[in-house]
């Protein structure tokens, strides 16, 4: 029996249970057995991990682990939709799949733009149109172009009367104009064109010549700051008055229709570019020389004749 000796509580080499437990020695009581105890001081030893019980444990906690880990990936694989077998597959080698599908939808889109475009009635003639040419001419083409586009006055100056003296003025093409302004030089420009039609007899005349104009001196106020004088200017050697070109681009009304009519163009001709063209609803999108467009009515002349 041994009187006195005091353990600690607690050992940190020691596992939770391995604590010497003292019985009160003021009381007389016999320590806890010295062997018993010595043996819960013992630090914890690899040996007993090797124990058959353990090892269980320890495999079953293993096996669960890997068991969660394998049904997360499935969860995963399931969720994006990717096989197994493309598993090993680069980017590069599934990609012509990709484009596949790609094209698929892009020929589903492209139909419906199509059909969309043929149902619109803006690629009819409208009531505040001005038609150059014969109203009875088999092919309309119907140009939307921004007064300000270096590439719609490009066409204007190097293919338009080639256009009107080969199919417009012979019966072949009806020609309409409709301004989709860009940017505020355009829509300016488009407002002195519209008031200088409203203004005289001659209404239709007097729109083109005024759009003709307009591109041929484009380079001189469609990038200068201030442009609405330099219109002004032009608008002067037109015929028009200072006072009325100042009533005309702050007609708040005929700001707003212009506007309307932009944007009911772009949403429901999905217009993406300027000039854009349609001729007899097909349409062809931005910068276009002359022969691409001589082909394009051609195709239409003889679609007619069928």
């Amino acid at each position: 029996m041994l009187r006195g000796l005091k353990l600690p509580e607690h050992d940190a080499r020691c596992t939770k249970h391995e604590i010497c437990q003292t019985q009160n020695l003021h009381n007389n009581y016999k320590l806890i057995d010295l062997i018993e105890c010595e043996k819960y001081l013992k630090p914890v030893s690899l040996t007993s991990i090797q124990n058959p019980k353990v090892m269980k444990k320890i495999t079953i906690a293993i096996l669960a682990v890997l068991l969660i880990g394998f049904a997360a990936l499935v969860v995963h694989n399931y969720k994006t939709k990717t096989s197994f077998k493309y598993a090993s597959q680069s980017a590069e080698e599934l990609k012509p799949e990709q484009n596949a599908q790609d094209a698929v939808n892009a020929a589903v889109n492209k139909n419906a733009l199509v059909e969309q475009r043929k149902n619109s009635d803006l690629i009819k003639i409208l009531p505040s149109d001005f038609v150059l040419g014969d109203k009875n001419a088999p092919v309309l083409l119907i140009e939307y172009a921004s007064l300000s586009c270096p590439h719609c006055a490009s066409f204007h100056r190097e293919s338009f009367e080639r256009l009107k003296e080969e199919y417009i003025e012979n019966g072949k093409v009806k020609f309409v104009f409709r301004s989709f302004p860009l940017n505020q030089q355009a829509l300016v420009s488009a407002m002195f064109a519209r008031c200088q039609a409203d203004d005289n007899a001659d209404a239709k005349d007097k729109y083109f010549s005024a759009v003709k104009v307009i591109f041929k001196t484009q380079d001189s106020w469609a990038f200068d700051e201030k442009y609405a004088e330099k219109l002004e200017a032009i608008a002067k050697l037109d015929g028009m008055s200072s006072d009325r070109f100042q009533r005309c681009i702050n007609d708040k009304s005929l700001q707003d229709k212009m506007l309307s009519a932009r944007m009911e163009a772009a949403n429901s001709l999905q217009l993406r570019s300027a000039p854009s063209f349609f001729a007899n609803g097909e349409i062809s999108e931005g910068y276009v020389d002359y022969q691409t467009i001589k082909k394009l009515i051609e195709k239409k002349l003889s679609e007619a004749q069928r």
